[in-house]
C-alpha cells in the first residue's frame, strides 16, 4: 500500500508538470532571463524637457562651443570671400537678407531661398568704410547702414563715419548723415513715427535722425549706458510699450529708455537679468515682453523674458565661431558667424579667418519650466 501511495504521488506530479508545460507553451512564454520591458512602456514624454530648463545650467559651466552648431541650427547662407568679416545683417519681410563687410566696405544681398550672398552695393559706395548695423525700412524703400571706421578696414580714413541710406531694391544712394563729433555707429532701429535711432559704441549716447530730417542729432547721453569705449551695441524699438531697449556689450547690461510724448528721451532704466549677458551683440524685440540678443561670448543666442524691471535669460548655445548681430525672421535668429577675432586682433588670432563666413539660422525656442 505504501509503495502504491508513492507511485500515485509521483504520477500526479508528472501530470501537474505536464499541464503547466502545456499551458506555458500555449501562452508563448519565454525564458525569464530574456524578458526585458521595452522602452515604450515608459514614454519619454512622461518626463518633459521643461522640468530641466535651459537656464538651469549657466553657459559658463558648459561652454557653448561644446555643443556643435548643427544641434541648434537649421539653415545657413554663405558670404563669399576670404576677408569679408561680416558684422551687420538685416532681413526683409519676404526673406531677403542684406549683410555688410567690415573689411571691404561692401553690402551683399541674398534673395529668398538663396544659399549664398551676391554683390549688391559696391565697396565705398556713398562713402561706406566699414559696414556695421543694417536696418530694412520697407515703408520708405530704404536700406539704412552704419558706416564706421576703427582704422583697420581696407577703406580706413576714406570718409567720415556716418549713417548711409540706399534704395532697398536697386542699391542706389539716397543720403548720408555724418555723426556729430565722430564716434562709432554700431546699430540702429526706427520707431513707429519713422524716427531713426543709432547707438555710438565709443560714447554713452544714442543719436536720432528725425523723420524727414537732414542731420543726426544727439538724442541721449547718459554715462550709465557705458562711458568706456566699445560699450553700446544693439538697439530696438518696442511698439507695444513705446520704449527703446539697448545693450552694453562690454559690461553685459540691458537698458530700457522711455520716449516722451514730445519725442525727447525719458527715463533710463537698467534691467536686472537672471544671468549675465555674455558680450551681447544686436538686439530685437521678438514678442510681447520678449527680447533676443546675440551672445559673442557664448557662441549663440539669448532670449530675455521681461518682467517689469527684471528679465529671465534663456541661453541658446549654437557653437558658432565669432557671433556678431542677427536678423530676426519667422521665429529664428539668422546669426552672423564672422570669425572677427582675426579682424580685430590679428596679432594674436592671426590675419586669416576660418572661412566661410555665413549667417546661420538658430530657432528661438526656449524651454520654460512649468509652474
Amino acid at each position: 500500500m505504501k509503495r502504491y501511495k508513492v507511485l500515485r504521488r509521483d504520477f500526479l506530479k508528472i501530470i501537474v508538470l505536464t499541464m503547466i508545460c502545456t499551458l506555458l507553451a500555449a501562452c508563448g512564454a519565454k525564458n525569464p532571463a530574456t524578458a526585458v520591458s521595452p522602452a515604450t512602456e515608459v514614454p519619454a514624454t512622461e518626463i518633459p524637457a521643461t522640468e530641466v530648463p535651459a537656464t538651469a545650467v549657466p553657459a559658463t559651466e558648459i561652454p557653448a562651443t561644446e555643443i556643435p552648431a548643427t544641434e541648434a541650427t537649421t539653415g545657413a547662407i554663405i558670404m563669399p570671400g576670404d576677408r569679408a568679416f561680416p558684422e551687420g545683417v538685416a532681413g526683409a519681410s519676404d526673406g531677403t537678407f542684406f549683410i555688410g563687410s567690415l573689411e571691404e566696405g561692401t553690402i551683399m544681398r541674398a534673395l529668398p531661398g538663396a544659399t549664398e550672398f551676391e554683390p549688391f552695393i559696391k565697396a565705398g559706395a556713398n562713402g561706406l568704410v566699414s559696414v556695421l548695423g543694417l536696418y530694412v525700412d520697407e515703408a520708405n524703400n530704404t536700406l539704412w547702414a552704419c558706416s564706421a571706421d576703427a582704422d583697420n578696414g581696407k577703406l580706413k580714413g576714406s570718409a567720415p563715419v556716418a549713417i548711409k541710406a540706399f534704395d532697398l531694391q536697386t542699391g542706389a544712394d539716397k543720403g548720408s548723415y555724418d555723426l556729430p563729433g565722430g564716434g562709432f555707429p554700431n546699430d540702429l532701429t526706427m520707431d513707429d513715427q519713422g524716427n531713426l535711432y543709432v547707438t555710438d559704441s565709443w560714447t554713452p549716447r544714442i543719436l536720432r535722425l528725425a523723420a524727414g530730417g537732414t542731420k543726426l542729432e544727439e538724442w541721449l547721453n547718459d554715462p550709465q549706458l557705458g562711458a568706456e569705449q566699445w560699450s553700446l551695441n544693439g538697439i530696438d524699438f518696442d511698439a507695444s510699450s513705446h520704449v527703446l531697449y539697448t545693450v552694453n556689450q562690454r559690461a553685459g547690461l540691458l537698458f530700457r529708455v522711455a520716449l516722451n510724448e514730445d519725442g525727447s528721451a525719458g527715463a533710463v532704466t537698467k534691467i536686472e537679468t537672471s544671468q549675465e549677458l555674455r558680450r551681447p551683440d544686436g538686439l530685437k524685440v521678438i514678442g510681447y515682453n520678449t527680447l533676443a540678443t546675440g551672445e559673442g561670448g557664448a557662441g549663440g543666442m539669448a532670449v530675455l523674458s521681461l518682467e517689469g524691471d527684471k528679465a529671465i535669460v534663456h541661453r541658446i548655445p549654437a557653437g558658432l565661431d565669432g557671433v556678431a548681430t542677427f536678423a530676426y525672421y519667422q521665429g529664428s535668429a539668422w546669426v552672423v558667424e564672422n570669425h572677427a577675432d582675426h579682424f580685430w586682433d590679428p596679432a594674436n588670432a592671426g590675419p586669416d579667418a576660418n572661412a566661410p563666413f555665413r549667417i546661420v539660422e538658430v530657432p528661438l525656442v526656449v524651454e520654460v519650466p512649468l509652474d
